[in-house]
């Protein structure tokens, strides 16, 4: 089994390859969609997710968030959600701020 932190290394040099890879073409005019793009290793994702909010924890983190978690009144919205009705609507007419 590798170390961890070899597995983020070579991860980490592989995304600086790539990137290396996309600014050399775009500057020679090439198209970037047909390289091939080696992204690494995959990691594993270990963490374990909250049902009540969706947000991955380590195990220790997640054992003392998710029974806090459960009775949050204001729960974090998902990504790409709506907002609701009256934050949408104080939003678009007074700014950031709420101003009328």
């Amino acid at each position: 089994k590798k170390a961890k932190w070899k597995a983020e290394s070579e991860q980490f040099r592989a995304a600086m390859r790539a990137a290396r890879q996309i600014s050399q073409a775009q500057k020679a005019g090439i198209d970037i969609r047909t390289l091939p793009i080696d992204s690494g290793p995959d990691l594993p994702d270990n963490r374990v997710p909250c049902p009540h909010c969706g947000r991955k924890f380590a195990e220790e983190t997640a054992a003392r968030h998710i029974p806090s978690c459960k009775n949050t009144v204001n729960k974090p919205r998902a990504i790409g959600a709506p907002a609701s009705g009256a934050a949408r609507a104080g939003a678009t007419r007074g700014g950031a701020f709420g101003r009328r």
